[in-house]
């Protein structure tokens, strides 16, 4: 049985509200999808993007790229009768945890069109409501196009490859920043800096809120927080498994060219970070909290840039 590596949603004691899916169309109705891309809003904060499965949905899929397995949550994946194509070793932020998986025929988003992907099934309750999740196995070789001001979506469209790329010659207000590493099938890992001292930061747009391992709040000096009598913050699994995190303020935190101050994020020694190789070294999940920071991110996984605009 191969092992698979999939990151937990972080709840983190903010609320995950449960959500209905987007609904289905009979599987004999034409997918009407863009033929470039899609756009959704950005549901609760959780970017998700429109997905059609074997011609039926659309879907609302969280598009994670802290993500090495694509998810469909149990629900749906019993009400389209996907075939069971096994068990799996997948690698949430809390544990090692063994899931089924089930097989579609054509999944559809945006740029992304794929026969025959293994999608590994979950709780709708651990994907905060939503019907499943994009990871890097399937969008490794696209980019996504994040808009947190306005209109809040994401874009999913092809790689730009070549030379004189999207990411050349950036607006006075853009920061580019290329992957100081790309492992685990993908997954982007830029610096940080704190206290002077090195840090790195994973792309995680799976993520409501950032999440730091231990090594990193001591080099930050981060200090703990107490939100009233709301109690242990927690992330949750996809499975719905859980675990407790402390809330940290980082008093410094600087990225792409820009510094944060006082930043929140969630403290924990994570089965992830294991996985990863950086349980020793200062590492943060870069989530959605500080993404939308800016203006608008592109992420792009086949080029291993992300471009931040202020």
């Amino acid at each position: 049985m191969m092992d698979w590596t999939r990151r937990a949603i972080a709840g983190a004691g903010l609320g995950l509200a449960a959500a209905p899916a987007f609904g289905q169309t009979p599987p004999d109705t034409p997918p009407e999808v863009p033929q470039d891309f899609a756009v959704d809003a950005i549901r609760r904060g959780l970017l998700t993007a429109s997905v059609m499965i074997n011609g039926s949905g659309p879907y609302a899929f969280a598009v994670d790229s802290a993500a090495n397995a694509s998810v469909i949550a149990s629900d749906l994946a019993a009400l389209l009768s996907l075939p069971p194509a096994g068990d799996v070793g997948m690698h949430t932020l809390i544990a090692r945890e063994v899931v089924k998986t089930v097989r579609v025929g054509r999944l559809q988003s945006g740029a992304l069109d794929v026969a025959e992907p293994r999608l590994a099934v979950a709780s709708r309750v651990g994907m905060g409501g939503l019907d499943g999740i994009l990871g890097v196995d399937l969008l490794r070789d696209l980019r996504l196009d994040l808009a947190f001001r306005g209109v809040r979506r994401i874009r999913v469209s092809r790689s730009h490859r070549t030379p004189g790329g999207y990411l050349d010659g950036p607006r006075p207000s853009a920061r580019m920043v290329r992957a100081t590493e790309q492992r685990f099938g993908g997954l982007l890992m830029i610096e940080a800096r704190l206290n002077g001292e090195s840090a790195l930061a994973i792309i995680d747009t799976g993520a409501l809120v950032s999440i730091a391992n231990s090594a990193l709040a001591r080099v930050a000096g981060a200090q703990p927080i107490v939100l009233g009598d709301r109690g242990a913050n927690r992330v949750l699994s996809p499975t719905g498994l859980s675990a407790d995190a402390t809330l940290m303020i980082v008093p410094n935190l600087q990225f792409a060219g820009v510094t944060l101050i006082r930043t929140p994020v969630l403290v924990g020694d994570f089965h992830t970070f294991d996985v990863w190789g950086l349980s020793d070294t200062p590492a943060l999940l870069m989530g959605v909290d500080l993404l939308g920071q800016f203006e608008s991110v592109a992420i792009d996984l086949g080029r291993g840039e992300v471009l931040f605009e202020l």
